[in-house]
């Protein structure tokens, strides 16, 4: 920790030297070009500079000032925080710029202004230097660029808009005159037509049907040839120069009260109950601290010599009992030196997504990744970053709170990152818990373009969608290697520099994983693999969420790939030791009550989870949906041919299949430990087994426990294999 610090100091050092280093060289440019241009008014210092300048350099000294330029536009570069500060010198270079316009205007326009006396000395250098009238514009357009700039407007972008609407409105006024001409037209045509038609009805009634609609008919293609054909001028915004606005905090609904137990006699007593009824049982303790949580309260005790932590879990249904609550929980405090015994108030609070964001720990947070869980059991918000994690397991039995879970983080991360900066692959197989997302820009999915991105649904599709975003990340780990980067940060900020389109965040959630195990285990256990060991460095992040935590759905494989772990109320101490690896969920009270692990730590912290309420919801997606966000991006369009895998899988059995039928010819008899033995492991020895039964190499009749050899069976095939 004192390493990081000591190298973070040294890093802001650095990054303060550059841009003093970088103010620097820009000042001396300018004050070098003022005396060069301005000679008579520059002061004694400045005409002896000016002098001994010309008598060492001659007239190359003249291109002094662009050095110092290109000297000052190097160490603008190469510091990084100065992009906070831009706004602080774009006020400043504002004011002086408007200052010397001014000036011009009392000269130029013979206005009653005043420049004061920065105006006064800088006139006379844009005047040198481009003379009156061309000087008067050259501050103008300076001055409307730097208030461009301060105001987050894009004059490119504006003025082309402008001309787009320009041609617009002037090809639909010649359209209008073309159509009023065609009308005119149309009209005369139509009374001599008119006049015609009764004619030919004088004389010939009975075929009058005939000749009017056929004279109809070749008005109507007369019409459709002479009209012009108009197409819709379709107007394709950049993402990047949109006007885009979080969403505002008052969407939310504010927190009911403070999070903690007012009344102090009450906890009082039970903390006297709690130590009477540990008495009870010959354990003596004493009550350090009270600390009062929106919905637990914990009591810190310190044990008497001799007594075990041990002892203390072993009567917690007998203290659960005694404090008249449904559960109990009992957590060592190493720093502390105490035991925590977490009980549930009588009366809870709930936690609003609302007071968590406007905490200064959320705030505070520059990531785009940064989630709202809830808070600790001394009512503090807490935040953390899903980007350090890099990927988060969530578990929780029915009504622990695991979907409102889920809302909120994503949601936090909604109010904290544009569409273009982090998109979700949203796959719910329940379909009744993320509809709601379906129509927000940031969705993503890499099999469809951007306007078709849904929410997936179909196991298949999940599969199809997860393999393509294996693809999607070895690309950018490409594209990192060329322009020799290590993660995506790195990336987006050197691309800031050359220019280039940044790469955005991609967090994926999968909502009911054991529903996708049950049915393409192998495919979507290979790619969530892949995933979590590799996509951490190009941005992609996973959130997996299941009702049941059992082995064969949180394998040994994902689990060692997921470090932090957040888990709800499970229903058994098996499900709590498969998510955390430890007992403890199976005590929590559900509705949002948690247990989160962080990566690197020993101990859960427990949290009482952010609750965020359908209607809050809506609001939120209802104010991003109507700014019309231009939804874009590149579909992958690699496609996964079904043949093919059928062929490389076929290829695979057949590898084994063939030294298994060997080793069969030479043994005179097959098991599954002669097949362990040759190949290594006894999944790989199930499957040959399977695959020699299902090819009729060997059979077990009813009745028998004895495997059957088709000799003359294998004898040709091992032939027909050779040949």
């Amino acid at each position: 920790m004192k390493k990081d610090k000591n190298r973070k100091k040294k890093h802001d050092s650095i990054e303060i030297n550059r841009e003093a280093t970088a103010l620097f060289f820009a000042l001396a440019a300018f004050l070098s070009a003022y005396v060069f241009i301005v000679a008579d008014s520059c002061g004694i210092i400045g005409r002896a500079f000016l002098t001994v300048l010309l008598n060492v350099f001659g007239t190359t000294s003249y291109i002094l000032p662009f050095i110092f330029l290109w000297y000052s536009i190097i160490y603008f570069r190469q510091s990084m925080k100065i992009r906070a500060r831009i706004d602080f010198i774009l006020s400043i270079l504002c004011l002086i710029s408007i200052s010397v316009l001014f000036e011009f205007t009392r000269f130029v326009l013979k206005l009653n202004v005043s420049g004061g006396w920065i105006g006064s000395n800088l006139y006379p250098f844009f005047k040198e230097f481009f003379g009156v009238w061309f000087g008067f514009i050259i501050v103008a357009m300076i001055c409307l660029m730097i208030i461009a700039k301060f105001l987050r407007v894009s004059l490119v972008y504006s003025i082309c808009n402008f001309v787009k609407k320009l041609q617009k409105d002037i090809i639909d006024s010649n359209s209008a005159k073309i159509q009023g001409g065609i009308d005119t037209q149309q009209k005369k045509i139509d009374s001599v037509t008119q006049q015609d038609s009764v004619i030919e009805f004088s004389k010939q009634e009975s075929i009058k049907p005939n000749i009017v609609n056929k004279q109809e008919e070749e008005n109507k293609k007369e019409n459709v040839v002479n009209q012009p054909i108009v197409k819709p001028e379709i107007e394709i915004m950049d993402s990047k120069s949109f006007d885009y606005k979080l969403p505002p905090i008052d969407l939310l609904v504010s927190d009911s009260a403070s999070g903690s137990i007012t009344n102090k006699n009450e906890l009082f007593q039970r903390a006297e109950l709690l130590k009477k009824t540990l008495a009870d049982f010959g354990i003596s303790v004493e009550v350090k601290d009270i600390i009062p949580g929106p919905v637990i309260t914990r009591y810190d005790l310190i044990l008497a010599p001799g007594i075990r932590i041990q002892t203390v879990s072993n009567v917690i249904d007998n203290i659960s009992l005694a404090m008249r609550t449904a559960s109990i929980r009992v957590v060592p405090i190493p720093e502390k030196a105490v035991v925590g015994i977490e009980v549930p108030n009588s009366s809870n609070v709930t936690v609003g997504l609302r007071g968590i964001l406007e905490s200064e720990f959320f705030k505070n947070s520059h990531s785009l990744l940064t989630l709202a869980l809830g808070k600790t059991t001394d009512g503090l918000g807490y935040v953390t970053n899903l980007s350090s994690m890099p990927h988060l397991l969530i578990a929780g039995a029915t009504g622990s709170g695991k979907s409102v879970g889920i809302h909120t983080i994503i949601l936090s991360i909604l109010y904290k990152a544009r569409p273009d900066e982090v998109k979700f692959m949203l796959i719910d197989p329940k379909r009744v818990e993320m509809p709601i997302y379906k129509d927000i820009p940031h969705l993503y999915n890499p099999c469809v373009d951007a306007v078709d991105a849904d929410i997936i649904t179909n196991p298949r599709e999940a599969v199809s969608a997860l393999k393509k975003l294996v693809v999607v990340m070895e690309d950018r780990y490409k594209k990192f290697a060329k322009f020799v980067v290590r993660n995506i940060e790195d990336y987006n900020n050197k691309v800031s520099e050359v220019g280039g389109e940044k790469e955005f965040y991609i967090v994926v959630i999968i909502d009911e994983l054991a529903d996708l195990m049950l049915i393409v285990q192998k495919e979507i256990e290979d790619s969530i693999q892949r995933l979590a060991q590799m996509a951490r460095a190009v941005g992609i992040h996973l959130i997996l969420a299941t009702q049941r935590p059992s082995v064969n759905v949180i394998t040994g494989i994902i689990k060692a790939n997921f470090p932090a772990r957040l888990s709800f109320q499970t229903t058994s101490k098996v499900d709590s030791r498969v998510i955390l690896d430890m007992v403890g969920a199976e005590f929590l009270i559900g509705k949002g009550d948690m247990l989160f692990l962080p990566p690197g730590e020993s101990r859960p912290v427990r949290l009482q989870g952010a609750f965020v309420s359908l209607k809050e919801a809506e609001k939120i997606i209802s104010f991003i949906n109507k700014q019309n966000f231009p939804r874009v991006y590149e579909p992958m369009v690699i496609e996964v041919d079904s043949k093919d895998s059928l062929d490389a899988n076929k290829e695979k059995l057949t590898k084994d299949l063939i030294p298994a039928l060997k080793l069969i010819s030479e043994r005179k008899r097959v098991s599954q430990d002669l097949l362990k033995a040759n190949f290594g492991s006894s999944a790989r020895a199930t499957n040959i087994l399977s695959i020699l039964e299902i090819e009729g190499f060997i059979s077990k009749p009813d009745g028998v426990n004895k495997w059957q050899i088709d000799f003359d069976k294998i004898s040709k095939y091992l032939e027909m294999i050779e040949k």
